[in-house]
């Protein structure tokens, strides 16, 4: 069972340009690192994108790399972020992909479980 989480974060002013990013969001310009890690938060896939890439085709790449280097990986949580895009290719790879929505009524940040 495994776990995804992104971050975006800034990049110093000797990045280039091509490499980075506007994560519109957060109005942070730099890159974004989006990971994989199992139940007990142990590092499994690490993707580092520009910060405007969306978590989306991140996720495709993500899965996708998942499977090809942990192939026991079969079931996995993450946040509304990954639509069924993501759902049905992780499918196809055989993993069950469950998305763990927020409760509306949380203000401010909450841990959820599974996430």
């Amino acid at each position: 069972m495994i776990s995804s989480r992104t971050q975006s974060v800034k990049t110093a002013a000797t990045v280039p340009a091509t490499t980075q990013g506007t994560d519109a969001a957060k109005k942070i310009v730099g890159k974004k690192q989006s990971i994989i890690t199992d139940t007990l938060g142990l590092l499994l896939v690490v993707l580092v994108t520009a910060a405007s890439v969306q978590d989306g085709p991140a996720g495709l790449q993500l899965l996708t790399k998942a499977a090809a280097v942990h192939p026991s990986i079969r079931k996995a949580w993450a946040d509304s972020a990954y639509r069924k895009a993501v759902i049905e290719h992780a499918a196809t790879l055989g993993i069950d992909l469950q998305v763990v929505r927020r409760d509306p009524t949380t203000r401010g940040f909450a841990a959820l479980l599974r996430r």
